[in-house]
């Protein structure tokens, strides 16, 4: 009978998919959804023959996603991963079904799997995954999470159902960094010891102890609330991390990194800029160092490791250079901002915000970034702005400092896309992630494709 249930399944789900790309739609959820209504249990079957590792966390999944496979591809090993993000339980389903055949047998036996924080407990029982990554955790969609620490109880259900899992954990968030106390799993951590900054953030999604309630004191900061926390009321600290950036060194591009091991020191080049592709780096690689993988081919592979899908990604449309940065949460959007006020030159920054369902319908969160900062160090003779909630952003930046005379409120796509095809000079997009979905799309058709996945 459980085959049958497994056949059927699978069947479905495949006949699903076929008719939905028959109409020419995307979308992974509807057939994982009939598939897992015919057999509950699926998941679980079929996970229990293929080896996992599960990416969890607010920001940074999908890059560290991305890093695992490049390190998987450069080394020959045969896998598959959830490439579409579709990361809710029914997506992930879809991915290893379409990995087996009608039998549930699957082809590739290990899988790279980003997982939705809300969606953790049930991917965690079912797939009883080697390793689990956490990048991060800050405030995210607050009308579907709530506070962050409800985020955290999510994963902290997860890991109790999954004993035997290596837990890979952010060193530097407080709130990540006690997943892994008192538990039974393993756990190696990540973290960065050569970077700091003086400034204070404006608002920190982790300011106390979990433990006591008293305020976090720093040795030293890094970004948001990451950094050498400690507790000075019950002595609660940062962890010790099993792999540590020791110093840093800003290239055109990318970084250097002094890479810190157990097995001692290494130099590491990552093709990828800013502080927090640094911190994705050390997820990744103690992702590999978990499932056994060899370190110094992994190290080798983010030399020319690329942006992910709007993520730092970079196009020509026609002869315009743009870069898109996307932005969901304070934390992000801060970074983001940071890398803008960094560059030289003259540039049109765009701002693109959304209200749909899987971006959070609570768009408040843009008067917790520090957009301020960015005005503070420079004006812009343009702005752009668009999205269903363009007028918010427009007040924003407004209340930020902008210069509301220079700011161009785009009412429709087909708008932007001629700014940015007239725009003379560089242009910086920064959307939310269904304006990132939409827009990406729209200049890399102008751009003869874009740059796409790896």
């Amino acid at each position: 009978m459980k085959k049958l249930r497994i056949f059927l399944a699978c069947l479905l789900c495949r006949l699903a998919r076929w008719g939905i790309r028959l109409l020419g739609r995307g979308g992974t959820a509807m057939p994982g959804t009939l598939a897992l209504k015919v057999y509950p249990g699926l998941l679980s079957e079929l996970g229990k023959r293929v080896e996992s590792v599960v990416l969890t966390g607010t920001n940074g999944k999908t890059t560290t996603a991305g890093m695992l496979r490049r390190m998987l591809s450069e080394q020959g090993i045969a896998y598959f991963s959830n490439r579409s993000g579709a990361n809710l339980t029914n997506g992930i389903a879809v991915e290893f079904i379409e990995n087996a055949d009608l039998l549930g047998r699957p082809r590739a036996k290990l899988a790279v799997i980003e997982c939705d924080e809300g969606n953790v407990p049930a991917v965690m029982r079912a797939l009883k995954p080697r390793a689990l990554v956490v990048t991060n955790l800050f405030r995210d969609q607050l009308d579907r999470y709530g506070e962050v620490t409800h985020t955290r109880e999510y994963i902290a259900k997860g890991i109790a159902s999954s004993p035997e899992t290596v837990l890979c954990l952010n060193a530097d968030c407080s709130l990540t960094a006690s997943l892994g106390v008192d538990v039974p799993n393993p756990v190696l951590y990540f973290g960065v010891d050569g970077v700091s900054t003086d400034e204070t953030p404006n608002v920190s999604d982790a300011p106390r102890c979990l433990r006591c309630g008293e305020r976090y004191a720093y040795r030293r900061h890094t970004f948001a609330h990451l950094g050498d926390w400690y507790c000075p009321n019950c002595g609660s600290r940062r962890p010790e991390p099993t792999l540590r950036c020791e110093a840093l060194e800003a290239r055109s591009g990318g970084s250097r990194i002094t890479l810190r091991s157990p097995e001692g020191e290494r130099e590491l080049e990552l093709g990828l800029p800013a502080l927090y592709n640094v911190y994705n780096a050390l997820a990744a690689l103690t992702a590999a160092r978990a499932m056994g993988w060899e370190t110094e081919r992994c190290c080798r592979s983010l030399r020319d490791f690329n942006a992910m899908f709007g993520r730092m990604e970079s196009m020509q449309v026609g002869d315009t250079p743009v870069q898109i940065v996307l932005v969901k949460n304070p934390a992000g959007c801060d970074r983001a901002l940071e890398y803008l006020a960094s560059l030289e030159g003259d540039y049109l920054p765009i701002f693109c915000l959304n209200d749909n369902a899987p971006d959070g319908t609570d768009v408040s969160w843009i008067w917790d970034a520090d957009y301020e900062g960015l005005f503070r160090k420079r004006q812009y003779p343009a702005i752009g702005v668009w999205g269903i909630r363009s007028q918010d952003m427009r007040l924003r930046l407004k209340y930020a400092g902008a210069d509301d005379s220079v700011i161009r409120v785009y009412s429709s796509l087909d708008e932007l896309a001629q700014a940015v095809m007239n725009a003379g000079k560089p242009v910086y997009v920064l959307p939310n992630y269904t304006s990132m979905l939409t827009v990406r799309d729209k200049l890399s058709a102008l751009a003869g494709g874009g740059k796409f996945w790896e």
